[in-house]
This record gives structure tokens, C-alpha cells and sequence, in this order.
């Protein structure tokens, strides 16, 4: 077996991911501003480690976002390709919405990390969302009084954890929601 002397080793290669993964539930809980030692307590590795893998907070951060956006990607890609246009839409106001309650706080953050990057994932994705939206109004299967720059906000307003007016939000409390939206959206 020949390994590459430039290709990163299995531990190493792992702990890559350990930090992706941590610092992943670390800046969805605390901002983007939690620090390596949260990191890596949440990652089960040395701050050392953290450093090792991304010596410049900057790389890590974009890191973090990548990996969010091409998730989001994905999942909006799959949406559009459903056959049922319906479902496509639902499916991606879902995802979005799972995303947007695991990951609070980021989306303010965009333009201001990553760079080029990112701005591009970003567009991407908002290429997909209006494909989607605009592909079940176009099968009246989504209200055409919604404009694809809703989605966003709605997918957010499913979630959107904490207490308001002394009641706590259990978790039940956004699928709940998620399906209210969904029902008032849906086309005649």
C-alpha cells in the first residue's frame, strides 16, 4: 500500500472532522465567537488539535458555514428535483427549518465570514429556494402571494426557540408550527 507523503493521515483526518463536527454545535450554541477550549471540549479533542486544524479562526469559521450551506444545498437540491413540486417545497421549507433551530444565530453572519466562498454558496442556495417556491405556485401547489424571499423567514418564524409571554417552547412546538405554516401556505 502506497500512501502519498502529502495525503493526511487517518488520525489526522479524523480529528479534522471532530473539530468540523464541534465547532459546528459549538457556534450554533454560543455564536461565532466561542472559543477554541469550547471547540474542542465539544469536538473531544485538545485545543491543540483545534489550532493544528485551523490555525486561523477565519479558516475554521468558513469551515463551519461551508459545511452548513452545502448542506442546505443539497437538501434544496433534492427538493427541486422531486417530481412532486408540493413536496419539493415542503421538504426544503423543512430543512430549512431543522437547519435554522440547530443552527441559530448564523445566517446574520454570511457575508460577514468566508469571503467569496461563501457569498457564492450563499447565492446558490437562494437560487434554490426561489426555484422551488416559484415551481409549486406554477403547479398552484404553493399560494401565489408568497414570494420566494419569504421563505427564509418563515422556515425561521417555525423555530424560533425560547419563551414568549411566560410560555416556554417545548420541543413539539416547532414541527407544530412548521405544519400550520405549511397548511396556510398551501395553494388551492
Amino acid at each position: 500500500m502506497s500512501i502519498h507523503p502529502w495525503a493526511p493521515r487517518a488520525d489526522a483526518q479524523r480529528n479534522a472532522a471532530l473539530v468540523l463536527a464541534g465547532a459546528r454545535r459549538a457556534v450554533a450554541s454560543t455564536g461565532l465567537d466561542v472559543s477554541y477550549h469550547e471547540i474542542a471540549r465539544e469536538a473531544g479533542v485538545g485545543v491543540g488539535t483545534v489550532y493544528r486544524r485551523f490555525p486561523e479562526r477565519d479558516q475554521l469559521m468558513a469551515a463551519v458555514l461551508r459545511d452548513i450551506l452545502n448542506e442546505l444545498i443539497r437538501t434544496a437540491e433534492d427538493s427541486v428535483e422531486r417530481t412532486d413540486p408540493w413536496e419539493g417545497f415542503t421538504r426544503l421549507l423543512s430543512g430549512l427549518a431543522i437547519r435554522t433551530a440547530e443552527d441559530a444565530g448564523l445566517s446574520g453572519t454570511l457575508d460577514a465570514h468566508g469571503g467569496p466562498d461563501i457569498a457564492a454558496l450563499r447565492h446558490r442556495l437562494l437560487e434554490l429556494i426561489q426555484q422551488a417556491t416559484e415551481r409549486a405556485q406554477q403547479a398552484d401547489a404553493l399560494r401565489d402571494d408568497v414570494d420566494w424571499q419569504d421563505i427564509p423567514f418563515l422556515a425561521q418564524a417555525a423555530v424560533t426557540p425560547g419563551c414568549f409571554l411566560g410560555l416556554p417552547a417545548d420541543p413539539a412546538r416547532g414541527p407544530r408550527t412548521l405544519r400550520v405554516i405549511l397548511d396556510g401556505l398551501h395553494g388551492s
